[in-house]
């Protein structure tokens, strides 16, 4: 595996900055494609974070419910 440092070449710095915003960019040559960039998934760790706030309601202070979100977000 070859790893490019960003800060060595500025030039990257765009392609970088649309794959982090979730765009896929591909490199071709003499039309065709020879690398295409993709982010990496989100891990699980993340998604099931994300599906608990869909299913959670919005807390509000003096909410027994808010002490224990707090002690599960804790335990994660």
């Amino acid at each position: 595996m070859i790893m490019i440092e960003l800060s060595q070449h500025p030039e990257l710095t765009t392609l970088v900055a649309a794959v982090r915003q979730g765009e896929a960019v591909e490199i071709v040559e003499h039309g065709r494609p020879v690398v295409r960039c993709v982010s990496p998934p989100a891990t699980l760790r993340d998604r099931l974070l994300a599906l608990q706030r869909h299913f959670i309601s919005p807390p509000y202070e003096g909410s027994e419910v808010l002490d224990q979100r707090r002690e599960s977000e804790r335990q994660i």
